[in-house]
């Protein structure tokens, strides 16, 4: 995945085209199938709304609907207890009783993959995760850069998902950011690095970093690239 190619999913204007750019990331980091859920409330209460996108196999959809299912899912249950991303296997399952969750999902190309879980304000989540039929690597640098890959694409992701599937984010309900926190997001989001910026702004790296910050925690998102999207959608950039 190219840095693009993250901007672009962050910026997809309908499902269709989301799920497809998705789809793609998932292919390059070798993982056929990617799955999205947007939820919101608590898992095991009976008003749980969950929204849920990504190329899941047609044969597999009704399995997949089974809300008791879903709670009963041990990759799901430690998401939503940890903050740290998940990589499971058969074991995971077998070693929580649950054998036969993966029996049923392991025929449809759900035999092992990687779950991440990003924090919404309002009491809201969101999970991305991705599974393939290969054994993934043992752990090592070429796990943890697929495990990075796919933190970084559900921080772009999100993004999208909260704009296509939850209320419309207009420029005029976010708060008001000074003309250095749009310059150093500008030019963030044509890629250039807090020392590119500083370079080009004419201040040094640590004042850039300063007024991402500051953008960050008055967008109420978790990292810069977060912050882009949520302005870019909002046409401030």
């Amino acid at each position: 995945m190219n840095y693009q190619q993250l901007i672009d999913v962050g910026l997809s204007d309908d499902l269709a085209g989301f799920e497809r750019r998705l789809v793609a990331a998932a292919d390059a980091m070798g993982f056929p199938i990617i799955s999205g859920i947007l939820m919101r409330g608590v898992l095991r209460d009976a008003d749980v709304q969950i929204t849920s996108l990504g190329n899941t196999p047609k044969v597999y959809l009704d399995a997949a609907k089974d809300l008791a299912d879903t709670r009963r899912d041990p990759v799901l249950g430690r998401l939503m207890m940890q903050s740290v991303p998940v990589v499971y296997d058969q074991r995971t399952y077998v070693d929580a009783g649950m054998a036969d969750l993966w029996d049923m999902q392991a025929p449809y190309g759900y035999r092992t993959g990687i779950a991440v879980k990003l924090h919404l304000p309002g009491n809201r989540h969101f999970l991305l995760g991705v599974d393939r039929d290969e054994a993934l690597p043992e752990p090592g640098t070429s796990l943890m850069h697929m495990i990075a890959g796919l933190q970084l694409l559900s921080a772009h992701a999100v993004t999208a998902a909260e704009r296509l599937l939850g209320p419309k984010v207009d420029q005029h309900d976010l708060p008001r950011l000074t003309k250095r926190e749009l310059d150093t997001l500008s030019w963030t989001s044509h890629g250039k690095t807090a020392w590119e910026v500083s370079a080009i702004l004419g201040m040094s790296e640590k004042t850039v970093n300063f007024h991402l910050g500051n953008a960050m925690r008055k967008l109420g998102v978790g990292s810069k690239h977060q912050a882009v999207l949520k302005c870019v959608a909002a046409g401030l950039l």
